[in-house]
């Protein structure tokens, strides 16, 4: 007997133990259970059971009592596993005396378990109520007993007929029915006596339902007679029943679960209701007990019938080229033993289809209504075959216990792998000359950083383009602050003509005059508008700024034509850019703003932008971020990293930051093997490098290896190259090297700082999201991740946590939720003025049970203000004119004499020469030196 295997048993027969945890949960399901109208569980059943005397088909004495009762049988148990999963409701066998312990079976009426035989209950069921008194004046306020008192032979024993007679009684269900509600009305009941003995009160006892679970043993023992199958089946289960019954059972809904009684809560709330007549396969399908007379199997196929061909189907739709997507034909079964389903040999799809899961074996479980899937596997072609619609293939899904077979056909069609086209709009304003915190770093240094990242590591077949903005935006061709039009990356290498041109626009970059984020905005969305119509499959705007707009267009002007995905960084703090207007325009179009703070000299803030811009990345490229761990790599030390890899992955690339160039990147494969710059060819990987940046880059599985390589823990593997570092130490390797010895002197004491990021091209995603309520401390932040493998939900098999950093510093974990299949969420409130940084990571098992991880970057803010809006960009912001006219009326003839002025003159100062100055700076407009 194993607890938790969906079979019902004979009570008495079962471990002391496990009758235990069934009284717990009932009196659970009586004290701490309760339904929306405040009824508790338990107390529903009495209700639910009167209902059942006076609507609908008559369930007590026409043709629905077995069957309604099997519903109410089957709840009862639900609504059990609600309290502890493991439980079935088990029987009384009513041949036996519930007080005996012959034959090794348990005494059932005993203070431990269901109370006192004769009398009030008492005990456990001390606190179960009954009705009677109310309605009768019978004096009984509490369930009690009369065990033996009627209907009892001499030895105590129900004087009830033999399951084999009942059995026996006639081949149909009309005849069946007959002998056992006979058996049921005459003797059953009137055996336990008490409140079980009136049909309107007897439901206030647990007892009850141990009774009635055994009159549904008997049916469906009398059902999986394995003469008969008819008896399994929807059409037949009711067999000798008149033509009017007959339609009854198919007509009327099973009630009040339907809701068409009123009875509360299912007419009150939708959701809860259950509208199925009594030919539902739920109701003619019998539970499994221990005395079922065969291993009964009933299965359906659960995929669209294509009735042309007269199969089920399997559909891969839209399958982005290179991808790998599995589809499933689901067979819902419903059987008490093991089923075994598999792809009939002979009938096995070729490729690109291919199986992912040949043989699958069902086990019995809690219930056993239970699916079970068989996985296909589809793999669009090359990079350039895409539109692709592909004939049907045919196969078919066998049964090894009864034979049956399911035809289905493999449908699929592929379509382009998806491109984007990223405009850069980056802020030159006066201030991005100041710095970025207290690293010693100006804004302007964080942004060519940052941004040069991005270049470099942006896919091929992927466009980017740059504009920048201060109080105007400047077009690609301006000639004196233009960028670069959207241009196409031709390849995967760092020497890409495209990449190159983007770095050199990007140090180009400057900081004059004021801001005016939503002409940088307009002018990025222009420029994607400009694009031939199907250049890209996909477009996004990736905004830097440091600082609250000033001058017109403001953000609200112009988010109307933003209608794309915008990503934002905002170089500073929560309130030195217009943090509210950003994340909404943001939000609002599937992107994210990401708020850097004040940047000062800790491993974290030195790597920060650059790994906002890597998220970033990933983001607009549908990528996923694998790890993103930093940490120090000493001289004479491997630093071993692991990350996971799934089944689920296409291909993979290991991004490698450091402060200094002096750190070697391999790849150790699960199986051992070490791949290096060397021989990366050998294992079809590549290895590029640029100044403090290297990646590793290898398709999965990985190629030209014997077996399969793939599915694992992977490592990146760090170490010194002592020889660069001595080069660099004595001054040998100058290029890119911060001219600060403060960096040297922690490499030596410390060792290279390194950030490694591993993304993945997979099936397997995670979409993680930040929203709030407000921007005033106080405001509630709301997470919410998805998780989805080959576009179906990651349910029950992976763990959600979010590391938490708060505004003065502070750590905490999160752990979200699953709310839904694949859905995790959690909350909090954000009561410190200040960013908050969130690092979600997930962590659980693909399909298959391989591990894998997933991170992600989210940040928030609240701040004294935050709900009160932007006011509109005022005409002359930095207040210019006044100045200018000030100045000029303090330096005219009229405000200083012609002594004042000769007496400057000889300590040397030029009033003719600051009044030039004067006039050359008012007549330059609103350009000047401010951000």
């Amino acid at each position: 007997m194993a607890l938790g295997d969906g079979i019902r048993r004979d009570i008495s027969k079962v471990s002391e133990a496990e009758r235990n945890l069934f009284m717990d949960a009932i009196v659970k399901i009586d004290t701490t259970k309760f339904f929306s109208d405040g009824v508790s569980y338990w107390d529903k059943q009495e209700d639910i059971h009167k209902n059942a005397h006076f609507s609908g088909v008559d369930v007590h004495a026409g043709p629905a009592f077995i069957p309604w009762h099997r519903v109410i049988v089957n709840r009862l148990e639900q609504l059990l596993r609600e309290v502890n999963p493991a439980l079935s409701l088990h029987y009384w066998d009513w041949t036996s005396d519930p007080r005996s312990t012959n034959g090794g079976r348990a005494a059932l009426f005993t203070p431990q378990f269901m109370g006192n035989a004769s009398g009030d209950a008492g005990h456990l069921l001390n606190g179960f109520e009954s009705t009677e008194d109310a309605e009768t004046g019978n004096g009984h306020t509490k369930i009690w007993r009369a065990v033996g008192g009627a209907a009892a032979n001499g030895d105590g024993t129900p004087a009830i007929s033999p399951d084999a007679t009942i059995l026996a009684a006639g081949t149909n269900f009309d005849t069946f029915a007959s002998a056992l509600k006979s058996a049921h009305d005459s003797v059953a009941h009137s055996y336990i006596g008490g409140t079980i003995s009136n049909p309107h009160y007897s439901f206030h006892d647990p007892f009850v339902f141990l009774l009635h679970s055994n009159v549904d043993r008997l049916w469906a023992q009398w059902q999986t007679d394995l003469a008969h199958p008819e008896r399994l089946s929807t059409a037949s289960a009711y067999a000798g029943l008149s033509a009017g019954e007959l339609t009854s059972l198919a007509t009327e809904n099973v009630e009040p679960w339907a809701g068409g009684t009123g009875l509360e809560p299912w007419a009150s709330d939708p959701t809860l209701r259950a509208v199925i007549t009594y030919m539902d396969v739920s109701v003619v399908t019998p539970p499994c007990y221990d005395t079922n007379s065969g291993s009964f199997q009933v299965l359906e196929a659960e995929n669209p019938f294509n009735a042309g061909t007269s199969r089920y189907q399997v559909s891969f739709n839209d399958v982005p080229e290179e991808e790998t997507t599995w589809r499933a034909a689901v067979i819902k079964v419903r059987a008490c033993g093991d089923v075994t389903l598999r792809v009939k040999p002979g009938t096995e799809p070729g490729a690109p289809f291919a199986i992912a899961t040949p043989v699958i074996v069902s086990h019995p479980g809690p219930v056993p209504f239970r699916e079970v899937r068989i996985w296909f596997q589809f793999t669009a072609g090359a990079v350039g075959t895409a539109p692709q619609i592909l004939p049907p293939i045919n196969t078919t899904v066998l049964c090894e216990e009864n034979g049956q077979e399911f035809l289905f056909e493999l449908r699929a069609n592929s379509i382009e792998r998806p491109t984007v086209a990223v405009q850069l709009a980056l802020d030159q304003s006066g201030s991005m000359a100041w710095a970025a915190g207290t690293s010693g770093v100006t804004r302007l240094q964080v942004l060519a950083d940052s941004a040069s990242l991005f270049a470099n590591l942006i896919q091929k077949d992927n466009g980017i383009g740059i504009i920048r903005f201060d109080q105007d935006a400047y077009a690609p061709n301006d000639p004196s602050f233009g960028g670069m039009p959207i241009t196409k990356v031709l390849n995967d290498g760092f020497g890409d003509l495209t990449r190159s041109t983007a770095l050199t626009a990007i140090a180009a970059h400057g900081a004059h005059g004021a801001t005016s984020v939503g002409d940088g905005l307009e002018m990025a969305r222009n420029q994607l508008n400009a694009l031939p119509a199907g250049a890209y499959d996909q477009k996004a705007i990736l905004l830097l700024t440091d600082g609250l707009e000033n001058q017109p267009k403001s953000i609200a002007e112009v988010a109307g034509l933003i209608d794309n995905r915008t990503y934002a960084v905002g170089l500073g703090n929560e309130a030195q850019v217009n943090t509210a207007a950003l994340t909404a325009l943001a939000g609002s179009t599937g992107g994210v703003l990401l708020l850097s703070g004040l940047l000062a000299t800790s491993l974290d803030d030195q790597f920060r932008m650059r790994k906002f811009f890597l998220q970033i990345l990933a983001g607009v490229t549908n990528t996923s971020i694998v790890r993103d761990p930093l940490g120090y790599v000493g001289v004479g030390t491997r630093v071993h990293i692991p990350f996971q890899l799934s089944e689920a992955d296409i291909n993979a690339r290991v991004i490698l930051l450091t402060d200094f160039p002096v750190v070697r990147l391999c790849i150790e494969t699960p199986d051992g093997a070490l791949i290096d710059e060397g021989n990366a060819g050998s294992f079809g990987a590549r290895f590029d490098t640029a100044p403090r940046l290297q990646t590793s880059s290898f398709g999965l599985p990985l190629a030209f290896q014997p077996g399969v390589v793939h599915g694992g823990t992977w490592h990146a593997v760090l170490e010194i190259d002592e020889q660069r570092y001595k080069r660099l130490l004595a001054g040998g390797v100058t290029h890119d090297i911060p001219a600060s010895q403060g960096p040297l002197q922690e490499l030596r004491a410390k060792g290279a700082k390194y950030c490694l990021s591993v993304h993945s091209f997979s099936n397997l995603r995670m979409n993680a999201v930040l929203t709030q309520d407000s921007f005033e401390p106080g405001a509630r932040l709301f997470l919410r991740t998805a998780l989805t493998e080959y576009s179906l939900p990651v349910e029950r098999r992976a763990r959600v946590t979010a590391e938490l950093e708060y505004p003065d510093h502070t750590h905490s974990m999160l752990t979200l939720a699953e709310v839904a299949p694949g859905v995790f969420e959690a909350s909090l409130v954000a009561h410190i003025a200040g960013i908050y940084r969130f690092r979600v990571i997930a962590e659980g098992g693909s399909f298959r049970g391989t591990p894998f991880t997933r991170e992600q970057i989210l940040t928030g803010a609240v701040w004294a203000g935050g709900d009160r809006p932007t006011p509109p960009s005022p005409a002359d912001p930095d207040g210019h004119k006044g100045w200018c006219a000030l100045l000029r009326c303090l330096l005219s003839e009229n405000s200083l004499s012609r002594e004042f002025e000769e007496r400057l003159r000889k300590i040397g100062v030029d009033l003719d020469g600051i009044r030039h100055c004067v006039k050359e700076w008012c007549s330059q407009g609103r350009r000047g030196p401010r951000g």
